[in-house]
């Protein structure tokens, strides 16, 4: 019996179906041609693996509506047509749009204009970036205020965009009217101080993003699905509120059809836009039913950590939302919409809201931490086939190992998994403790569930050794070990305990506790003490906390830390000399010494790979393969022990 059946059910708008109401949101992992910016080969297989795995929506994401001062960074796609350089781009986009529609789902493409946030570096003729008021910006670069003739021909590129997106085959498009595109500058008070007709009140703002969605209903017809992303709020003061967004979607009803609820601004409050794990799910639902009981009738979908299919289908049921959009969840399992609509949830691989694959955007690697086939489908299709099947011999039970075991046994090879340990997990058994972990949890117990179903066979609280390899004489061997915590060269060092005794043994830790080591893991399990009411020092060396965290998880953090500040005190530049009985004697950077007391010291200063063990087995020469993968090569995240698991069971052929 279907469990979710009104998730389930089908959705038309102007004779387009959605077969159910999980549409994806517009994601990046796009890899334009240099030349011509349109999708390649493995962009489309990407986009159709996520078809295929059930979507009702398949949303292609930030397309600039021109190359003369929409786009804000490189590796960017366009859909219009560049006469100068006799790029017609329309054939590639159908190659697009039919990988979506052959498994059922509706294309989607994001058309946006970065407004003041363009670089001229990145448009032809280096064009001057735009937007609501002129200014300089920080980087030296001058903003143009826009005139009546500037909003005319943007107006126009929204709408000659949407055409050709049309033509393409797209049935639905999204304009970007949140997270400090050029749109939402225009509406949010924050950026728009303009006296004239275009500034001021919620109805004068709203007069040049009117005039697009206008022009682009006018140009497409009425056989095209308009949807809007708008934020329910920018989380800045004095901006975008949640009563501007409720009269904003009223003044739409009727010109489009779908309003996706998000909330923050890329620029300001970017963290609210993609949330970390420290903040609630289906975070931007209280906008939605602040918009169905103000009466807007326009489709009302939201986005925002929605991970728990019981709650999608009773905002469905209820009237809450219409559809749910899902953007990492999809990333990390492809396949969620179809495994939760049979009933298979238990299945699906469950986003860890790291958001890597958001920061990698910015640096150019962008990856899922979990799912290390997103991005890869075309490197895939060259998987060598498995000429003989083999005894994989898998030591460590932590991601990287139960990976690696998945893989080798969904290839047919007969796996056997060690570890020392009593229970699976290895380094993420901490998560079993720690409430801003749960994500995390989800996703070793979703390792765990996934080794044990298969035919594998696990022997716990066991060492790898050379009389091991000799009972079991495997064929191929993977290494993953793990790593050892650091212990630093501190006098009274043996006074201190490592980090994970705040989770494995909370009877040791007192009210008053000096944490050195303020990276990412000193950090958050400052956050965690906190909650049981411990009162928590941080002395870290360098002038930096959290350095090691990325650019969309840090100030989610520092927020989280800054709320419990009469907890949570951090000396930055404090080099610890002495751990003594009833604290610790620092310098800080003119070398004076200062003395902290506290109950308990802790420390998290990093790992060291376990190396000797990769070296000790190696040494057997009855092997065919052999390999080690994740911290035991180099302590690192998460993301080295899973991808590298998948790829070394891959390789074993």
């Amino acid at each position: 019996m279907r469990k979710y059946k009104n998730l389930a059910s089908p959705y038309t708008i102007r004779n387009i179906t959605f077969r159910n109401r999980i549409v994806t949101t517009p994601t990046g992992m796009t890899y334009p041609d240099e030349y011509s910016g349109v999708p390649d080969f493995k962009t489309v297989l990407f986009y159709e693996k996520k078809a295929r795995g059930g979507a009702a929506g398949i949303t292609y994401g930030e397309t600039p509506v021109n190359n003369v001062d929409a786009i804000r960074r490189p590796n960017v796609d366009l859909i219009r047509p560049d006469f100068s350089r006799m790029i017609l781009p329309n054939k590639d986009w159908i190659k697009f749009t039919d990988a979506i529609k052959r498994h059922g789902a509706v294309p989607s493409i994001q058309l946006a204009h970065a407004g003041l946030f363009a670089e001229p570096f990145f448009n032809q003729e280096q064009g001057t970036p735009i937007g609501p008021v002129s200014f300089v910006k920080e980087n030296g670069t001058a903003v143009k205020a826009m005139d009546e003739e500037d909003m005319k021909r943007i107006a126009n590129d929204f709408a000659e965009s949407a055409f050709c997106a049309k033509s393409a085959g797209f049935q639905e498009v999204m304009i970007q009217c949140c997270h400090g595109w050029l749109l939402a500058q225009f509406l949010s008070p924050v950026w728009n101080t303009r006296t004239d007709e275009y500034g001021g009140s919620i109805e004068n703002r709203a007069k040049f993003p009117l005039q697009v969605l206008k022009a682009v209903r006018e140009k497409i017809g009425d056989d095209v699905v308009i949807e809007i992303r708008i934020s329910g709020d920018e989380h800045q003061p004095n901006g975008w509120s949640v009563e501007d967004c409720i009269a904003f979607c009223k003044m739409v009803d009727g010109i489009v059809d779908i309003i996706q609820i998000s909330s923050g601004d890329y620029h300001n409050s970017e963290h609210y836009c993609m949330t970390s794990t420290l903040m609630p799910h289906f975070i931007n639902v209280p906008y939605a039913k602040l918009l169905k009981n103000a009466g807007v009738k326009t489709a009302i979908c939201a986005v925002g950590a929605n991970d728990d299919p019981a709650e999608m289908e009773r905002l469905i049921a209820d009237g809450t939302l219409d559809f749910v959009a899902i953007g990492r969840g999809t990333l990390a399992d492809s396949d969620l919409p179809r495994k939760i609509l049979q009933n298979k949830e238990d299945e699906v691989r469950p986003c860890i809201r790291c958001n890597d694959c958001m920061a990698g955007l910015y640096d150019g690697f962008y990856q899922c931490n979990i799912n290390p086939t997103a991005g890869q489908e075309a490197y895939l299709l060259n998987t060598p086939a498995v000429e003989e099947k083999k005894k994989v011999l898998v030591v460590g039970g932590g991601p990287g190992g139960m990976q690696a075991a998945i893989t080798a046994s969904d290839r047919g090879h007969q796996v056997i998994l060690v570890d020392n340990q009593e229970k699976l997990g290895g380094t993420l058994r901490f998560t079993d403790y720690d409430a801003h972990k749960q994500d995390l949890k989800k996703y070793t117990d979703y390792l765990v569930r996934q080794t044990l179903k298969r035919d594998i066979k696990v022997r716990l609280n066991t060492t790898a050794s050379r009389a091991l390899l000799e009972e079991l004489q495997p064929q191929s061997i993977i290494v993953a070990a793990g790593a050892t915590p650091r212990v630093p060269n501190i006098e009274g060092i043996e006074q201190a305990y490592h980090a994970t005794a705040a989770y494995y043994q909370p009877e040791k830790m007192g009210d008053k506790i000096i944490l050195i080591g303020g990276g990412l893991i000193g950090c958050e399990l400052a956050l965690h003490l906190a909650e049981f009411g411990k009162h928590i020092t941080i002395l870290e060396i360098t002038n930096e906390l959290a350095q090691d965290a990325n650019m969309l998880h840090r100030p989610t953090l520092f927020e989280y830390m800054d709320q419990k500040k009469d907890q949570i005190q951090s000396i930055i530049g404090a080099n610890t000399e002495r751990i003594l009985e009833n604290g610790v004697i620092y310098k800080d950077k003119n070398n004076a010494e200062h003395f902290v007391e506290a109950d308990t010291v802790l420390y998290a200063v990093g790992s060291a790979a376990n190396s000797g063990i990769v070296e000790k087995l190696r040494e057997w020469e009855e092997w065919e393969t052999f390999m080690a993968i994740g911290d035991c090569t180099g302590a690192s995240i998460v993301k080295k022990a899973v991808h590298g698991g998948y790829f070394a069971a891959i390789d074993i052929i």
